[in-house]
């Protein structure tokens, strides 16, 4: 090492690992940075948006429809089109949850950035983003949307169900390193993950998010981050989540 070259780490989510090799060792024995720009800072002077703001669990989320029902300032049509995708809140296939999914971003998402805004759709594995990609390409196709859905996973999956294979490339029809930026094109207002994009993804125009996988700590951190970046009226995010709790979100964010 030479005494005049330092050694300097970036990093949105530090690890305990980043900390300890970079950071400064307090008198309780943990590791702190030695300077900080927070996310709160940086939410506030607009180079992030804040994630957060927007964050719906699937109970406030029913509970919301069941409340609005009886609203007479909230449209009776735009409800019972919301409402008829509930038939109970028990009822969590992945058929429902697609309805429930595409219902709310056609409701709350598709009309901003102009018509170009887009969704990732967080499952919990291979095999769930490999039905969810065949439940929402079902959907779109029987109600007649204008819309595309990616799907993105490693490897080969082998459903038991139907006995097929299924690949990234073979369900997206083109070659796997090209996921990315054919999402770019306008059509393609969905990309269902299994942990690939869940971290270092940079899509600006991806406005929200529909989770279902438990997440904590950095990779929850990680994950809900693929929404934060800035683009021209790009004022919000929106997060619906199936299946963690509001606190436990909250707490991953904390640190």
């Amino acid at each position: 090492p030479q005494k005049n070259v330092s050694y300097f780490a970036f990093t949105a989510t530090p690890k305990p690992e980043t900390l300890q090799q970079f950071g400064t060792k307090h008198a309780d024995g943990t590791f702190k940075p030695f300077s900080l720009y927070t996310m709160r800072q940086a939410i506030e002077e607009r180079f992030i948006l804040d994630v957060l703001r927007n964050y719906t669990t699937y109970d406030q989320y029913w509970a919301l429809l069941k409340k609005v029902k009886d609203d007479p300032q909230f449209e009776e049509v735009k409800t019972k089109k919301l409402l008829k995708q509930f038939v109970s809140r028990h009822e969590r296939t992945i058929a429902k949850k697609v309805a429930i999914i595409v219902e709310h971003f056609q409701t709350v998402v598709s009309d901003k950035l102009g018509g170009k805004a887009k969704a990732m759709i967080v499952t919990s594995s291979r095999l769930h983003a490999v039905r969810y990609k065949l439940a929402v390409d079902a959907f779109l196709k029987k109600h007649g949307l204008p819309l595309k859905a990616l799907v993105a996973f490693t490897d080969v999956v082998k459903d038991s169900k139907d006995g097929k294979e299924y690949t990234e490339a073979n369900m997206n029809g083109f070659p796997e390193a090209a996921t990315a930026d054919r999402f770019e094109a306008d059509e393609y207002r969905f990309l269902i993950a299994a942990s690939k994009f869940q971290t270092g993804f940079d899509q600006p125009k991806l406005l929200a998010m529909y989770v279902d996988k438990k997440l904590s700590g950095v990779a929850c951190v990680q994950t809900l981050s693929r929404l934060n970046r800035t683009f021209p009226g790009k004022e919000e995010t929106f997060v619906l989540d199936f299946e963690n709790e509001a606190e436990d979100i909250e707490d991953s964010f904390q640190p």
